[in-house]
């Protein structure tokens, strides 16, 4: 985590929910990578614990500021 700069208010255990898991991507940038990140429906691909994304008042399922979503990870 050292190399995340996290803002002030979301620092790891201030929040009420709190998740990481890094994948340090050589060669790649920040725009290659985000496409990926922000598509909901890419995520059960390449992290497996990620399923039954909703998300309310019809958004979805790319995240956007003030989107409220719901993950259900698989067991």
């Amino acid at each position: 985590m050292s190399d995340i700069r996290w803002p002030e208010k979301y620092l790891p255990g201030t929040t009420d929910n709190y998740v990481s898991n890094e994948v340090i991507v050589a060669g790649l940038t920040s725009a290659q990578v985000w496409p990926y990140l922000n598509d909901t429906t890419h995520w059960p691909m390449y992290y497996k614990n990620a399923s039954e994304i909703g998300f309310e008042d019809g958004a979805g399922p790319e995240l956007a500021e003030g989107v409220h979503f719901r993950l259900n990870s698989a067991r």
